[in-house]
């Protein structure tokens, strides 16, 4: 057998799934559904990529790298992300990104960078096989959210998935980056072939992305493609000049895409539909005042995405000025940002909402990874640009053109929201096959070469085979372990805590070293212990003999000790681990509140972490809330008083802390005090029918 052979073959159909299989797979069986599963498939075929390659290495006795003219700033950004790992807060997250995001951990990057270099070694000859292969997934993925908008799967998700459609992408600003990036190739290829079955169908591919995209309601993909669209013609004019520019075609692709975006319509244009005279509706439309309805600085519809914009970006630059030069470490956004949350968050809709991403590309990367990482970052935009024109103006292919407009479109969407599996895998391959676009083909030996293997050689592949058989296992096994895991979560969710603690142990078993799981685990252990506990206050069954009670009891007694430790030693191990996690701190609260029920002791330990949590979160009224109603229940009312005020402070528009504060004072024969916070509740939320009975009964 040639090995020599095999291992290309392996690299190059591993390219071929790995562009097939991440637009399209996504699975129920998760906590995450989509990008979890392309996540995984990128790290299982870089494992084999990589794998085939080192063997490669191996048999020809020599090292074999292709260098690139953007080797300096990958580079640069390689190093950018290792000493943001170095000094972050948080390296597990660091170097496997935040669970449920899963891209922007340092090891995705790592796979990235091998792809790029694999693909730039070894797919020169099919580069123009794998731009097929993206473009025919790509239709999938289109016209099943053509199918979507149309109610194919209208009952299967919690979404309004026909109103914004999300196909095979998770989410519809993520498709609508994905389609931008790729509209500009079938257009590059319509203009340069000649067949007319072929242009046809580029022709009808670019349409058919375009109506995905407007049904997606994406306006950062909008403000992408915009910008795409207009690179990829200014280069297509520069190049070709005002005489022989392809004024035909470009005044036909033009005219098809703005009919499509008139019938259907975007956010800044009407449909066809709404521009018809609508025949005038006989039903009466009840009249509301949005000041009585809503809190204030509320909308009717949620806050503007461009207000939360603003606040999140204003908490990013905030990270950035306490972790100026490395950020505060890859990834790690959902736990810095909660330091610097501006107070002005809580005026939003989605106030309790958790951000883990700044929700731009450019600032996550300033206050994940600091100055260093954002230059590094936008050296590398900046770098593939000038190359490209550079290269544009020697090189006759149209596709060069596309693959910067897309490029640089692609940035523009991240400005708005962040990259995702499928488009990060774009952004790195992207300079790959430009380059290897614009390479002269190079004589191959016909007859095929052989090589004389040692028995060093034999020992060395062995090795690399076994190694990368241990690295799939490990990626097998990290999707069991999430399988066990969104199992376990939603038994106990469903009340079915000890099938939902068994999930849990499992899938701690199969990944221990992520302290989601444990948290979870934690969580599930003081569930049960509380479960058992109510069921030894209760009266033994009939059908047990008397002479056995004691010992059932003491069974049950040891059963819930047993899970009362089991649960401390978990969530200590989580907290050591992760100290500055928000959430981990959320569920030890939960864990201590839990176990008070059966021993008021943790209440103390509760107030702990309650001002463990605030320290990381100062401006969270929610916090606070929950800890004024554990000092109302210790009978310490002063202080339930003093942190409710506190929290009101932070959300002036926080309903259950007005309710709970106006309780108090009534309580504590204070009814002016009362009285004015019923009223605000009244006023400001009327549809809280206990306000006003409160408010009424007050003299």
């Amino acid at each position: 057998m040639n090995l020599d052979k095999l291992t290309s073959k392996i690299i190059e159909y591993s390219f071929y799934l790995l562009l097939i299989i991440v637009p399209l797979i996504l699975t129920p069986y998760n906590y995450e559904l989509f990008e979890f599963n392309k996540m995984l498939i990128v790290y299982f075929f870089t494992i084999i990529i990589t794998t085939s390659w080192l063997v490669k290495i191996i048999i020809k006795g020599k090292f074999i790298f292709k260098r690139t003219p953007f080797d300096l700033p990958l580079a640069l950004f390689l190093i950018s992300q290792l000493l943001s790992t170095i000094f972050s807060i948080d390296s597990h997250t660091s170097l496997w990104g935040y669970y449920s995001r899963f891209h922007g951990g340092l090891f995705s990057t790592l796979s990235y960078l091998l792809l790029f270099y694999a693909f730039a070694t070894h797919m020169t000859k099919k580069t123009k096989n794998c731009l097929k292969i993206i473009l025919t997934t790509a239709l999938i993925v289109a016209v099943y959210g053509i199918l979507e908008h149309f109610g194919i799967d209208k009952d299967l998700w919690v979404q309004d998935v026909q109103n914004r459609v999300f196909s095979t992408l998770g989410q519809p600003n993520w498709l609508a980056a994905y389609l931008l990036t790729l509209i500009p190739l079938p257009l590059a290829l319509f203009l340069k072939t000649k067949s007319k079955p072929l242009k046809i169908y580029y022709l009808s591919l670019s349409l058919i992305f375009w109506l995905t995209l407007l049904y997606t309601k994406s306006r950062s993909g909008l403000a992408g493609l915009a910008l795409a669209y207009a690179i990829f013609w200014g280069l297509i004019l520069l190049k070709t000049k005002l005489k022989t520019f392809p004024w035909k075609k470009f005044l036909l692709i033009s005219s098809l895409l703005g009919l499509i975006t008139l019938l259907v319509g975007t956010h800044y244009t009407p449909s066809l539909k709404q521009l018809l005279p609508q025949p005038a509706s006989t039903t009466p439309q009840p009249q509301v005042n949005p000041q009585k309805t809503v809190p204030p600085n509320i909308t009717l519809g949620g806050s503007k995405s461009a207000d939360i914009r603003h606040v999140v970006w204003q908490g990013a630059i905030d990270v950035w000025k306490k972790y100026p030069v490395f950020g505060s470490g890859v990834a790690t956004f959902a736990y810095s940002y909660y330091n610097h949350r501006p107070i002005e968050h809580n005026s939003l809709s989605e106030w309790d909402f958790l951000y883990n991403k700044a929700h731009n590309e450019f600032l996550n990367f300033l206050a994940t990874t600091g100055a260093f990482g954002l230059i590094s970052y936008c050296l590398l935009i900046i770098w593939f640009t000038v190359w490209t024109l550079k290269r544009f103006k020697k090189d006759k292919t149209y596709l060069l053109a596309a693959f910067l407009s897309g490029f640089l479109g692609l940035a523009v969407s991240n400005f708005f929201g962040f990259s995702v599996v499928p488009v990060a895998l774009f952004f790195f391959l992207w300079p790959a096959f430009s380059l290897n676009l614009t390479l002269k083909p190079t004589s191959q030996p016909k007859k095929p070469q052989y090589y004389l293997l040692t028995n060093t050689d034999y020992i060395f592949i062995t090795l690399a085979i076994f190694t990368s058989l241990f690295l799939c296992f490990k990626v097998i096994n990290a999707w069991r372990a999430d399988y066990h895991f969104s199992h376990g979560k939603d038994y106990v969710k469903a009340e079915q805590i000890p099938t939902g603690y068994d999930h849990l142990a499992k899938a701690i078993s199969l990944s221990p070293q992520e302290p989601l799981f444990r948290s979870e685990y934690s969580e599930a252990a003081a569930k049960l212990a509380v479960l058992y506990h109510s069921q030894l206050q209760q009266p033994p069954p009939a059908d047990i003999p008397s002479n056995q009670i004691p010992a059932a009891k003491q069974q049950l007694t040891n059963l819930r000790d047993q899970l009362i430790l089991t649960s401390l030693q978990n969530s200590d191990q989580v907290i050591s681990q992760n100290p500055v996690h928000l959430s981990y701190w959320k569920s030890r609260i939960k864990i201590f509140l839990l176990l008070s029920i059966i021993d008021p002791q943790f209440r103390q330990p509760a107030l702990e972490a309650f001002q463990s949590a605030i320290n990381l979160s100062p401006t969270d009224p929610k916090l606070r809330y929950n800890l004024a109603l554990l000092y109302n229940q210790m009978g310490q009312i002063g202080l339930a008083e003093q942190v409710l005020k506190e929290a009101l402070d932070l959300k002036p528009d926080y309903e259950a802390v007005r309710f709970n504060l106006a309780s108090l004072y009534e309580q504590t024969n204070q009814p002016d005090l009362a009285k004015l916070h019923y009223q605000y509740i009244v006023d400001h939320f009327p549809s809280n029918q206990t306000a006003q009975e409160k408010l009424n009964q007050l003299p």
